[in-house]
């Protein structure tokens, strides 16, 4: 058996805040081999380089640098690291940046306890990791890009529910109304808007309304004329 075959997955954590990073530490020593950690991003990949991991553990709000921006240095400079985030945030917004800046797996800081393990041996098998926390629409946004599928090839293709929040748009409703109607939250409703009108080539609201109501989305068309 060689060396490589035995050698456990090296971790390299980083989060501002020092009682985290040792929560960390506990809890994944016994599983993995911890490389490295810091608190900051001053001279963050001379570290890196220096102990090589397999995985970057990130907080997406750093100070000095973003995570979403230090994600994609960290990619670009050692393209066989993957980057885990690790963070408080659970708005679809903040979920959907940290994939897009090449993020392997999601984990809030909430539930880090119960899966940062779990969430470390899906991304090693080279499997994308997001909490259950995160909703389900989310995630099959989310699947969707990363299996490659582009905006250009969903115009016109709709989710379900994107297509309820479309009708309720459409009826003037605001994204308080819409969330209380479908039981999300209205950052939910934002990110569904958003890609709504990213799907299908708008610009912005007042262009999904309109587009609603001329392709027979919204019931509004029936009482016109």
């Amino acid at each position: 058996m060689s060396m490589s075959t035995i050698q456990r997955t090296r971790i390299f954590l980083v989060d501002d805040h020092q009682l985290v990073l040792e929560s960390y530490r506990q809890l994944l020593e016994p599983r993995f081999e911890i490389a490295g950690e810091s608190s900051n991003t001053i001279h963050l990949k001379d570290h890196i380089r220096g102990v090589s991991p397999d995985i970057v553990l990130l907080d997406i709000s750093m100070p000095a640098q973003s995570g979403y921006d230090l994600a994609k240095e960290l990619i670009r400079s050692f393209p066989k690291i993957k980057i885990i985030f690790v963070s408080m945030h659970l708005e679809p917004t903040f979920i959907m940046e940290a994939f897009r800046s090449g993020g392997k797996g999601y984990v809030p800081k909430q539930t880090a306890g119960n899966e940062l393990v779990e969430a470390i041996e899906h991304v090693m098998g080279n499997r994308i990791y997001m909490s259950p926390l995160i909703p389900e629409d989310v995630r099959n946004t989310v699947n969707l890009q990363m299996t490659g599928i582009q905006t250009s090839e969903l115009s016109g293709k709709l989710t379900p529910r994107q297509q309820e929040i479309l009708r309720l748009v459409a009826q003037g409703l605001s994204a308080k109304d819409i969330a209380e109607i479908l039981n999300i939250t209205q950052s939910t409703v934002a990110f569904h808007k958003a890609q709504i009108i990213q799907t299908l080539g708008l610009k912005s609201k007042a262009e999904l309304t309109k587009y609603a109501v001329l392709n027979g989305i919204s019931p509004l068309k029936e009482t016109q004329g």
